[in-house]
């Protein structure tokens, strides 16, 4: 989920919106389930970027919400995290929709501030966790939005409001001392890797502008480590993805408006016509094409290793109906009865099998275009590494629930 939401992500940045990548794309996400909150609030950015209603997804996320903190975690409420809750923010006001806790959501990911000033993924009172760059960056894109304010984290009636940009300032700060020099990248190891190095690129240029030195310097990282045909972090999508979405948007020029920038379509890259709308060549099938008819083609979609039934219609002529394929090949596992036009089994290879089958009466024949995709089961997604601790958090801790006023922001 979070490789596709960023990439589309990436697309609609340089306005690369048109041919079938981007809409096959769009589509996945729209059909598509996600069970985090990290890939929920992405799928509703890139879908939002891409001008599709994410009123029901943002309707979901809140209700995701940990409503005794009014945070969000790792899944559907769990104990909050700053990063996790910087996400659902932004996702919320990426959407433009009104929402009337985003003041006690913004209280929650400053008192999780450490004493350094960075932020960690979770924070413990009994067990204290060290700053990351990822966490910290995600924080301060999402505080951004709310640089300029003040607001009352506490629950009296007492007037104790705080400036956001105070930990703004200060994060900044802690994150500009994670810099690796010479390199300009940033890690929490000996040296900068991509994936840190784009958000905390990200979260510079939207707090201190793209002319900052230390943004410069981390621009120029991610440049030198892209790869020659493109990628970023040893072919690492969301790495790439992400470097893609952090640098600075441009329309790229598509003279053909088949979706391909015309600086890809070299003969050393993709090796198509910038002058031609021709993008769906490079579309992957499974070398069982067919004909086409001039019938309305059926599409129907199957699960990897799992029981699969459909019947196939027999309309018009006298019945008996007969049954058979007369081109291509069904999926491996499923096969047709030629007298109840039942297609049955379980698929035991993933991807799209395109046939043409008969259906035949005493007095007429219809030929019929077909297509039935496998797809791999739906899983929950395996947790990052720093959502394994939020779960080990969320199991210890326990639930308070204390009467508080809504936190409203003051110029």
């Amino acid at each position: 989920m979070q490789d596709t939401a960023t990439a589309i992500e990436a697309l609609a940045d340089a306005g690369v919106t048109n041919g079938p990548a981007f809409a096959a794309g769009v589509a996945w996400l729209q059909s598509h389930q996600a069970y985090s909150i990290d890939a929920l609030s992405r799928q509703i950015i890139a879908l939002s970027k891409a001008g599709r209603d994410t009123a029901s997804l943002v309707t979901r996320l809140i209700n995701w919400r940990n409503d005794s903190t009014f945070s969000w975690g790792a899944y559907d409420h769990y104990s909050g995290s700053s990063p996790d809750t910087a996400m659902a923010l932004e996702a919320i006001k990426q959407t433009g929709t009104a929402y009337n806790q985003e003041g006690s959501a913004v209280c929650f990911i400053l008192n999780q501030q450490n004493a350094d000033h960075g932020w960690s993924y979770i924070k413990s009172d009994d067990t204290p966790q060290t700053s990351q760059i990822i966490s910290t960056a995600s924080n301060l894109i999402a505080l951004n939005r709310y640089n300029g304010y003040s607001i009352d984290c506490t629950d009296d009636q007492i007037n104790n409001s705080v400036a956001v940009g105070n930990y703004i300032n200060t994060g900044i700060a802690w994150l500009k001392a994670q810099q690796k020099l010479p390199g300009g990248g940033f890690g929490q190891g000996s040296a900068g890797t991509v994936l840190e190095t784009s958000l905390a690129y990200r979260a510079l240029v939207a707090v201190l502008g793209a002319d900052d030195s230390v943004a410069v310097s981390a621009q120029n990282f991610l440049v030198a480590q892209q790869q020659a045909d493109g990628n970023w972090g040893d072919k690492d999508t969301l790495a790439t993805t992400l470097t893609l979405a952090a640098l600075p948007s441009t329309t790229l020029a598509d003279n053909d408006k088949d979706g391909l920038p015309d600086g890809v379509e070299t003969p050393e890259l993709l090796g198509t016509n910038p002058n031609l709308a021709d993008s769906r060549t490079l579309i992957k099938g499974n070398g069982m094409e067919t004909a086409g008819t001039t019938t309305a083609m059926i599409l129907a979609q199957a699960t990897l290793n799992q029981p699969y039934s459909t019947t196939l219609a027999g309309n018009g002529g006298t019945q008996p109906y007969t049954w058979s394929v007369i081109s291509g090949s069904l999926p491996d596992g499923l096969t047709l009865n030629g007298t109840t036009g039942q297609i049955s089994g379980t698929p035991t290879q993933r991807g799209a099998f395109n046939f043409v089958y008969r259906v035949a009466a005493a007095d007429l024949q219809i030929s019929v275009a077909g297509q039935i995709y496998v797809n791999a089961p739906i899983q929950v997604p395996d947790m990052p590494g720093w959502a394994a601790l939020l779960l080990a958090a969320a199991l210890i801790a326990a639930m308070k629930h204390i009467k508080r006023h809504t936190k409203t922001f003051t110029a």
